[in-house]
């Protein structure tokens, strides 16, 4: 497992396989707030750097999420679909899930209660 420390937030990589994908799990672990917003938008890219374009953004734990943050989020969208992987999010607070709401996000991405849903239900 790997992890990126930020101010404020922590994420967490795991690689995991379901039905014969590699899946990276991203579990975000605090705020996305104006103080760290810029160098996280700078930095997600790592998260990409084993050419692995199927993600499950696991959201259980994070608390707030400021306009950067919700632009990084797109931003990890964009990445995904231009290079033909799919992308779940699981595990919204009531907060998180009016943000995401107010997004617009593409139809195939898909929400889901926990990540543990989000697992079960990845597409083939």
């Amino acid at each position: 497992m790997e992890s990126l420390e930020f101010s404020s937030l922590s994420l967490s990589i795991e690689t995991i396989e379901i039905k014969e994908d590699k899946v990276l799990l991203v579990s975000f672990n605090g705020q996305i707030t104006n103080t760290n917003a810029y160098e996280i938008n700078q930095s997600i890219s790592q998260i990409f750097k084993g050419n692995i374009f199927n993600l499950i953004l696991d959201l259980t734990n994070l608390q707030y999420i400021n306009s950067i943050g919700v632009a990084t989020l797109l931003g990890m969208i964009k990445t995904v679909e231009q290079n033909g992987g799919n992308m779940l999010l699981g595990g919204l607070n009531h907060f998180l899930e009016n943000v995401i709401k107010l997004m617009d996000l593409p139809r195939h991405i898909k929400i889901h209660q926990s990540r543990e849903e989000a697992i079960k239900s990845w597409p083939n």
